[in-house]
């Protein structure tokens, strides 16, 4: 039996990870799941939703109070050292994913957050993996083909997202000669490659939701001209390929990226997602620095909620390699779906469940 805690409770991918690793239910003791003192009542509801949907017992998914900004991360003494003495696997999901977060945010919680939790796992007495969540966005303003293997550079960041899951991830990677790490970097991660479910829409959902408001005007434009790679990757190929690089000896001491090795260009996806949602194909294009400016005009960020920093990836080209993903993923028949095969459901689930 292992021993599992998380971090990122109650979230969506910290619970559709444990519902995964639940399948396999011989393998699970108990399951920590750390969550902040005002997030119980989620995390309460989430617990029941998973405890019947798996076959997890109502003593294997503990639920405790917890915040990765203080040194000792679980708030109470006891549990904390029933924690550390006897879990085997710590999945590090916790951070603060906005794109337009303020520096000290993103310090508090992406740096000094996995600091606490690295030091935390690293007390683990029968540690045998840490899982830390990055991004494969810490590649910031890096242009051309960026490899699992790489993380130093002194390029600027696009936002302080990026500049402090760079930090955090430096935090960690310093400890691959001293702990059971595994580094997953996932790219934009949209909903369910079959169903197109999720829980939030936000990152490429920020675009449906604008086109949504604007949809009086469709056919809308293009927005530039440059046709940049643009790595979306359904949560469940993140799901299925963390949990098992989590336990494979092949996924010892690496770095993945969690993206799709074959990307459609930025265009393209504008124009299935308008597609499915208007029935025809845009028209025409605007230059980008007519829309940053007509964005900032119609305070969109205020009115939608759609960050004025999503606009920055429209234009920035780079390639992120997943040799060592694929090759460690071999014969395990987990694979990145095409974007094309499901983006209709990802949309269809959007116009669904949007609210009002």
């Amino acid at each position: 039996m292992n021993h599992y805690a998380f971090t990122g409770f109650p979230g969506f991918l910290a619970g559709k990870l444990i519902t995964h690793l639940a399948s396999v239910p011989n393998q699970i003791g108990t399951i920590y799941a750390l969550h902040l003192p005002h997030q119980k009542e989620e995390a309460i509801v989430l617990k029941d939703e998973l405890l019947e949907a798996t076959t997890l017992e109502e003593t294997q998914l503990v639920l405790v109070e917890a915040d990765i900004t203080l040194p000792e991360v679980v708030l109470d003494p006891i549990t904390r050292s029933v924690i550390e003495r006897d879990v085997h696997y710590v999945f590090h999901l916790a951070a603060a994913y906005d794109l337009s977060i303020p520096y000290d945010v993103g310090y508090r919680i992406n740096m000094l957050g996995t600091k606490h939790m690295t030091a935390f796992a690293k007390r683990a007495a029968h540690l045998k993996r840490y899982v830390y969540f990055s991004t494969a966005y810490v590649s910031g303003r890096r242009q051309g083909t960026v490899y699992e293997n790489e993380l130093w550079h002194r390029l600027p960041f696009k936002n302080h997202y990026e500049a402090t899951k760079y930090e955090a991830e430096a935090i960690v990677s310093r400890e691959f000669g001293s702990m059971p790490i595994t580094i997953i970097r996932p790219g934009i991660v949209i909903g369910h490659s079959v169903t197109g479910e999720t829980k939030k829409f936000d990152g490429v959902y920020f675009v449906l939701k604008l086109m949504d408001q604007l949809r009086q005007a469709a056919p809308l434009p293009y927005i530039g001209r440059q046709n940049v790679e643009v790595n979306l990757v359904p949560y469940d190929y993140v799901v299925e390929a963390t949990a098992y690089l989590a336990h494979a000896p092949t996924g010892l001491g690496r770095t993945f990226h969690l993206t799709d090795p074959f990307p459609h260009g930025v265009r393209e996806v504008y124009r299935m997602i308008h597609e499915t949602m208007f029935a025809r194909a845009p028209r025409g294009t605007i230059p980008h620095i007519a829309a940053e400016a007509g964005f900032s005009a119609l305070k969109l960020q205020k009115r939608y909620g759609v960050p004025r920093e999503l606009l920055d990836y429209f234009k920035h080209q780079v390639r992120f390699d997943t040799t060592q993903t694929m090759r460690a993923l071999s014969g395990t028949g987990i694979v990145c779906p095409d974007l094309k095969d499901y983006l209709p459901q990802v949309v269809t689930y959007y116009e669904t469940h949007k609210k009002p």
